[in-house]
């Protein structure tokens, strides 16, 4: 009787304190009655923004000079252009200076219809030039495993969805609610919170949303906490064992 009052106290003891003492990494809880933001469609393309890092690629003659690669001068010529790339900054405000040019509004306007701006601007001072821009510092976060494990992930040229993200990250885990994706955008005290259920065809048509730079993508784990109680209480059960393997003995040895 008193073992099973003792275990009885433990299964309540786990009920009360499993969200603190068992779940204590959860990460970005909301309440059932939270509403998510609408699921809006989005193009794959890229929009520049403020504070994102440029890489600009500027050649006159549309570009011949960046084709130079034949023979040690043209490859010595392209390394040379290659050490000397320097980044710039969008600032808040979406301007951007770029030697030449000058101060220049760039946020706001997709990859391509920037570089053709600067093509039209340098125009009026060289012939024929060819502008390439690469943004440098574009990244999305992504939590796993109760916020155990969190990755960083690029955003490449052509765009990143949300299917591809999870995918560089190595894909969903055992423990890995697939109907329960929260994906974060925007300021942190007004942010825009979607939630997408990918288990279903009708989820997956929306999983193609693409993603912006600092977006913060958190995918709820089963507590599994049969496991987790058995790995709080394993060290009090060692030393149980050790100390009545040793009264054990004690006791054989006096009788």
């Amino acid at each position: 009787m008193k073992r099973i009052l003792l275990l009885l106290g433990c299964v309540a003891c786990l009920g009360l304190t499993s969200c603190k003492v068992f779940r204590p990494t959860v990460m970005f809880q909301t309440n059932k009655d939270f509403k998510f933001s609408e699921f809006e469609e989005s193009p794959r393309v890229t929009v520049l923004q403020p504070f994102d890092q440029l890489e600009v690629i500027m050649s006159t003659n549309n570009g011949y000079l960046l084709l130079e690669t034949e023979g040690n001068e043209g490859q010595r010529v392209a390394r040379q252009r290659n050490d000397d790339l320097i980044t710039y900054m969008i600032r808040q405000d979406s301007i951007v200076k770029i030697p030449t040019v000058g101060e220049i509004k760039l946020g706001g306007m997709q990859k391509d219809s920037a570089e053709r701006l600067l093509e039209q601007e340098l125009a009026k001072y060289y012939q024929a030039p060819f502008v390439k821009i690469t943004v440098t510092n574009r990244n999305v976060i992504l939590f796993y495993d109760e916020g155990t494990v969190g990755k960083k992930i690029s955003i490449p040229e052509g765009g990143l969805s949300l299917l591809e993200a999870i995918a560089d990250a190595g894909g969903l885990t055992e423990s890995s609610k697939s109907y329960k994706i929260k994906l974060i955008r925007g300021n942190n005290k007004n942010p825009n919170v979607y939630n997408f259920n990918i288990r279903n065809l009708e989820g997956f048509k929306k999983a193609n949303f693409m993603l912006e730079a600092n977006d913060i993508i958190y995918v709820d784990s089963r507590p599994r906490y049969a496991a987790k109680f058995i790995k709080q209480i394993e060290p009090y059960l060692t030393m149980i064992t050790c100390a009545t393997t040793v009264y054990a003995i004690f006791n054989t040895q006096s009788k």
